[in-house]
């Protein structure tokens, strides 16, 4: 009887270890830090020196340029709300070849993720930085256009896309009326960065 015990004491001790072991294993995983995206394009932080609506009708598009075959992995943007407890939650996102129109890339409705405490504005508003995931979109070379609208506060408020300071980009904004019609015209560009990897190699300088 005794070697038996024995075998048993030491496949309870084995069994023991081997549970620890896969607990820090999985506590390692959780702890490792994800890999860093690069930003492929960064057109500028909020200005706090204008704002277009992107909600209620209202549609705000901004381009951008890859200078070389990419894959997208997310978008942080600065909105504007009233109150610093009012906070985006969603919004629709489209890019396309063409300011509001052309072949539509990709497209979704998403939650958005707080980046850091809202600051008040020079409007009266408070604004927030903001991200969002896009699954893996993968663009050739060229230039696009970030479409954003449909974008849901807390308290399902008016909500602005921020002017940037330095943006380069084309900027377009229409909103539509109650009889549904709308005027596009060009706008200055709001602020808003990409975030994924580059297909191959460094991109070249714009």
């Amino acid at each position: 009887m005794q070697p038996r015990i024995g075998v048993l004491v030491f496949q309870r001790k084995m069994f023991a270890a081997l549970i620890a072991v896969a607990a820090f294993a999985v506590q390692a995983a959780m702890v490792l830090p994800a890999r860093a995206q690069t930003v492929l394009y960064s057109n500028g932080p909020d200005g706090n020196v204008g704002y277009y609506r992107v909600n209620f009708g209202a549609v705000t598009t901004n381009s951008f340029t890859l200078p070389r075959a990419a894959t997208i992995t997310g978008v942080a943007l600065t909105l504007y709300a009233v109150d610093d407890r009012n906070a985006p939650q969603r919004l629709k996102w489209t890019i396309s070849t063409e300011a509001l129109g052309g072949r539509v890339m990709g497209e979704g409705f998403v939650h958005l993720t707080l980046l850091s405490n809202p600051y008040p504005t020079r409007f009266q508003f408070f604004a927030w930085e903001m991200s969002f995931a896009i699954p893996s979109l993968s663009l050739p070379a060229g230039t696009y256009y970030l479409q954003v609208q449909d974008a849901v506060t807390r308290w399902n408020t008016y909500s602005f896309w921020a002017q940037s300071s330095d943006g380069a980009s084309q900027a377009y904004y229409e909103p539509i009326g109650a009889n549904g019609a709308g005027q596009v015209s060009q706008v200055s560009s709001e602020s808003f960065s990409l975030m994924g990897e580059w297909s191959t190699g460094e991109p070249r300088k714009r």
